[in-house]
């Protein structure tokens, strides 16, 4: 049998901070290096975010905003995971360029959910395919990382 006092040591566990709920948010990559300067690297940025990225809806600009004598570049980043059920994610990409480095941030990150009303921040809790949704994202990221470094290719045709 329960005592009222452990009843209330358990309600009280469960109200805690620690049990408040948690959502994927933001996620930033390491600092990469590359050659050039903030001009430079944003640029071939731009060009490897056109190859490598979707803005997830029809006629949207996929880069949103850029700054390249700054080194800032601002993309949408729509992506798919999963099968049965498929996933819909997206973020917004910021490349953020310095002399010979850089790195890229993705913040407002959401997950479609009909059933829930749309578009709505991703829970990290059991159940949940964030763990799935944050690797998808930091591939995303990588894959302009790596087309950032390799530069321009130089095929000869």
């Amino acid at each position: 049998m329960v005592r009222a006092s452990h009843l209330v040591l358990i309600l009280a566990s469960l109200a805690s901070p620690a049990s408040a709920h948690e959502y994927l948010t933001e996620l930033t990559s390491a600092v990469y290096q590359a050659q050039g300067t903030p001009r430079d690297i944003a640029a071939r940025a731009q060009n490897c975010i056109a190859q490598n990225l979707r803005s997830g809806t029809v006629n949207a600009p996929q880069i949103v905003s850029s700054d390249l004598d700054h080194g800032v570049v601002v993309a949408q980043n729509a992506l798919r995971f999963g099968s049965l059920p498929e996933w819909q994610i997206r973020s917004r990409l910021t490349f953020e360029a310095r002399e010979g480095r850089f790195r890229i941030s993705q913040s407002g990150i959401e997950m479609f959910n009909d059933m829930a009303g749309g578009w709505g921040p991703i829970g990290k809790w059991f159940g949940s395919p964030w763990k799935k949704a944050e690797a998808a994202f930091l591939a995303s990221a990588d894959a302009v990382a790596q087309c950032v470094i390799a530069g321009q290719k130089k095929d000869v045709w």
